[in-house]
């Protein structure tokens, strides 16, 4: 797409870079819960499933309100997106630190 995120200056590529750093942090989180959740028993692994999408639920609500005082705005999806990196990389520190 040829955006250098390390000086986008624009908006429109700021939002792009955001988005871009956090399927990253995505796509870390999910190789971190797949090997978490090998290496559970069927019943712990359910705790786990369950855990993670109720933290999914509320690392998006959570996100959505530290963006609302810019909802509308062209800024509202850098700061969206920079909230679920930042909770995402904390997320996975958690289940690769064995604390589910």
């Amino acid at each position: 797409d040829g955006i250098d995120c390390e000086h986008a200056m624009a908006q429109q590529d700021m939002n792009i870079c955001a988005d871009k750093d956090y399927r990253v942090a995505d796509a870390a989180l999910n190789r971190a819960y797949k090997k978490a959740i090998a290496g559970l028993e069927a019943g712990d692994r359910t705790l786990l499933r369950d855990t993670e999408r109720a933290w999914i639920a509320f690392r998006d609500a959570q996100c959505r309100f530290e963006a609302s005082p810019n909802q509308g705005g062209s800024i509202y999806p850098l700061v969206y997106a920079g909230c679920l990196s930042e909770l995402t990389r904390a997320r996975t520190k958690q289940i690769e630190a064995g604390q589910q």
